[in-house]
This record gives structure tokens, C-alpha cells and sequence, in this order.
């Protein structure tokens, strides 16, 4: 089942993303299976034209063809951003190689940003994502606009 806003999985990704999430304006999309939580994702900062994605898995089957879509139309097609945006800390091989795969590209490096190093700055556009042109299998999906969405 995906979930939107609550606040147990909210708390359980955030400590997983190392993210101090800010309960009144960042938003969760979780999976869960028989009231477990399986991963989920949080978006921070958001700006109007950007927004930052953290994610979390806890079961290695928690990433659906439905729960990517909703991940990625949330930003790019509900609240209209045109870029999206992972921080993964520079030894977090797994994490870089998952959002690699995704889809997301090399920023930049930023370092000391974490007391054991640096931070890769990772970033997608809404044209470059292909997991928008999915389409959910098991929620009802809005009618498209005028892109094609």
C-alpha cells in the first residue's frame, strides 16, 4: 500500500536519510505490506521550480513500478518543478549506484559537508525522467496534460 504524510514513516526515513525532517511543510511518500514499512521517500526544500528527494529502503522489494511513478509525479507534475535534487553522502556507494539508476546525474561535490566527508550533489529534470511516462497499475492515475504526463 503507498502512503502519503504519515508521520511514523516520516519519522523512520528521516533517521534512515540521516534528514531532521520539518513536520509542517516536508511531505512522505511510504510503501508498506501488512502494516510494515518496506522504504519511502521525503522531499525537503522545496522551492517552486525544485525540490529534494531522500529515500529509504528497509525491505529490498520496497521500490514498485506504481511507487516510482508516484515518486517522481509528485515533484515534477503536482508541484510543478522542473528539477529534482539527492544528497548522497560520498561513501554511500549503494545510495549513489540506486539513484544513479534512477536517473539522476552528477551535480558536484561538495566538501566536509558531513563529519566523515564530502557530499555528492545529484540532480534530475522533469525531461529527463522516464519514470513519468509509466503508468501506475494498481492507483487511478489523473488524466494527462497537455505534455503528455
Amino acid at each position: 500500500m503507498i502512503e502519503y504524510s504519515n508521520p511514523t514513516h516520516l519519522e523512520t526515513i528521516a533517521n534512515a536519510a540521516n534528514v531532521l525532517p520539518n513536520r509542517a511543510y516536508d511531505t512522505c511518500i511510504s510503501r508498506s505490506k501488512d502494516g510494515r514499512l518496506l522504504g519511502g521517500v521525503i522531499y525537503t526544500n522545496y522551492t517552486g521550480a525544485s525540490i529534494t528527494m531522500h529515500t529509504a529502503g528497509f525491505d529490498p522489494a520496497w521500490v514498485s513500478r506504481d511507487m516510482l511513478w508516484v515518486c517522481f509525479h509528485y515533484p515534477f507534475v503536482q508541484l510543478k518543478c522542473n528539477k529534482l535534487f539527492g544528497q548522497v553522502p560520498a561513501w554511500n556507494v549503494k545510495a549513489l549506484e540506486f539513484d544513479l539508476h534512477l536517473g539522476f546525474k552528477e551535480e558536484c561535490i561538495i566538501r566536509d559537508v558531513y563529519p566523515e566527508g564530502d557530499m555528492i550533489l545529484l540532480s534530475m529534470r522533469k525531461e529527463d525522467c522516464r519514470w513519468l511516462k509509466l503508468r501506475p497499475r494498481t492507483i487511478a492515475a489523473p488524466m494527462e496534460d497537455e505534455h503528455g504526463w
